[in-house]
């Protein structure tokens, strides 16, 4: 099998139907093949073989589609980076997967000019707005051939590594097979009955799992339309969205939250969208009573982690919908809770959320100690902690691990609080989730300044800027005179 056949098959069936919009342009899916065909030859032309790795560093745009599609139809494996990433992440996530071909967007190739000197397993770079020594996409397009029969794979060949802080508070590569998001991909047509006329809605960013998982690939599957949305922008979408007549997508509550409080929104007739999919973070009961008060359209919660291709459980339209849970496994996919010690518990009993089943990922790229210590006895330990109801329904009631949810995207604060820490009038750090309606969280920095010094919140900030991604840096910083730790050396109080 080669996950990129499903395009093949919706192509067949019905080549002039719309695949993909994007602003005013429309793709169909004949068109949309050819575009995968061509990128192929030219992926393998440059040398592209079997297993290598090539990354893709752009927003939601056709190219991402393209780029996505045709690197795992060659056989190799699609790296799906976050284009709001530093050159200080990507150095990290590059280095550790080695891609022998990077395909960007607008504005990224100053930020893998320092790669592509100096990592000689680089070999092409192709970017939609190609820079000295690049090739360029729309050339590809006008001089390859049209046509490449995917490559022949087994199902739990790689196809895909998401690069995530992992279960254990370090980016790692979570790599998913063409079975896993295969199975994962579903959701549209085995659980919800939908074909072709499904309209999905591509607003939260397609290198991410669950964007990439429900709102692309399940709509690809099921012959529909994918809407892709670069950029959220209320009063630029709206207008849009009122011809779109959306019927299915996933959201984080971030975009619930703009949809039911944005001015922009006020007069916006939501009725056709009848599956809106929340999930990425907790969604607060507030803005689910009052979306779907203002709407009258109710919201399926569902719960994933990208090392599970991303959905494990969800609130679907063939169950009763129970909002303060993450609804039942979805099919294929089983759910335990376990205690510390590895054992199961029984209905009604907090403890560690752990999963098996088809969508659980091979394993972290090149990272076979740390594979293993997630996933054991079959099952995969999350990190999360919830209980199951006597209906099988999942509800999640905190972590175990050091994270911080805000806007949809995991946050280890491991990672921020070592970038913090080089700042020369820090001498000590801890991270704080702080609950707010919008985001789920905001990042809180505690902060001992080096003795003497007096530092500039705003100075720190941008510091951090300069290192990580925005979503993951502090959106407030508070000084104190002492940070008290645990002997794990966890901070559990300040002064």
């Amino acid at each position: 099998m080669n996950l990129s056949q499903i395009v093949d098959r919706a192509a067949s069936d019905m080549p002039d139907h719309t695949a993909l919009v994007f602003h005013d342009m429309k793709i169909s899916y004949s068109e949309l093949l050819k575009g995968i065909n061509r990128l192929s030859n030219a992926l393998v032309k440059a040398g592209v073989k079997q297993g290598d790795r090539v990354v893709t560093l752009m927003g939601n745009r056709p190219e991402f589609v393209m780029s996505y599609f045709a690197v795992i139809r060659t056989g190799a494996i699609c790296v799906t980076l976050n284009p709001m990433s530093t050159s200080y992440e990507l150095s990290h996530y590059i280095g550790d997967c080695k891609p022998v071909a990077i395909i960007c967007g607008p504005d990224q190739s100053a930020k893998i000019v320092k790669e592509r000197e100096h990592a000689d397993y680089l070999k092409t770079v192709i970017s939609v707005e190609p820079q000295d020594g690049e090739i360029g996409f729309a050339e590809i397009q006008r001089d390859f051939p049209d046509d490449f029969p995917a490559v022949d794979l087994d199902e739990n060949s790689p196809a895909v590594i998401i690069f995530t802080a992992g279960l254990l508070g370090r980016a790692l590569g979570a790599t998913l097979s063409h079975g896993n998001l295969d199975s994962n991909s579903d959701l549209l047509t085995d659980v919800c009955g939908r074909g072709p006329e499904a309209r999905s809605l591509a607003l939260i960013p397609l290198f991410h799992a669950f964007g990439t998982s429900v709102n692309l690939l399940c709509t690809i599957k099921a012959g529909g339309t994918v809407y892709l949305v670069e950029k959220v922008d209320f009063p630029r979408l709206i207008p849009w969205l009122k011809k779109a007549l959306i019927n299915f997508s996933g959201f984080v509550p971030m975009v619930f939250y703009g949809l039911t409080y944005h001015p922009s929104c006020k007069d916006l007739d939501l009725s056709s969208l009848d599956i809106a999919i929340s999930g990425g973070a907790p969604l607060s009961m507030e803005i689910y009573e009052r979306f779907c008060e203002k709407y009258k359209i109710d919201i399926y919660h569902g719960y994933g982690l990208t090392e599970a291709s991303p959905v494990v459980s969800w609130n679907n339209i063939n169950v009763p919908n129970k909002p303060r849970t993450v609804g039942p496994p979805i099919p294929r996919m089983t759910i335990g809770i376990h205690d510390d010690g590895g054992q199961p518990l029984p209905v009604g009993v907090e403890g560690e959320v752990v999963v098996q089943g088809s969508s659980v990922m091979l394993g972290y790229f090149g990272k076979p100690n740390e594979t293993q210590t997630v996933i054991r006895n079959g099952w995969l330990y999350t990190g999360d902690i919830g209980f199951l109801d006597d209906d099988g329904y999942l509800t999640l009631t905190g972590l175990k691990k050091d994270l911080i949810i805000t806007s949809g995207f995991n946050v280890y604060c491991q990672e921020v609080e070592e970038v913090l820490i080089r700042h020369p009038s820090v001498a000590d750090v801890a991270l704080v989730g702080v609950p707010d309606l919008m985001r789920g969280q905001v990042i809180e920095a505690v902060i001992v300044p080096e003795r003497g010094v007096k530092p500039d919140d705003r100075e720190i900030m941008r510091f951090c800027k300069e290192y990580l991604s925005r979503y993951k840096c502090p959106r407030k910083v508070t000084f104190v005179k002492e940070i008290t730790r645990d002997p794990n050396g966890k901070a559990s109080g300040w002064k």
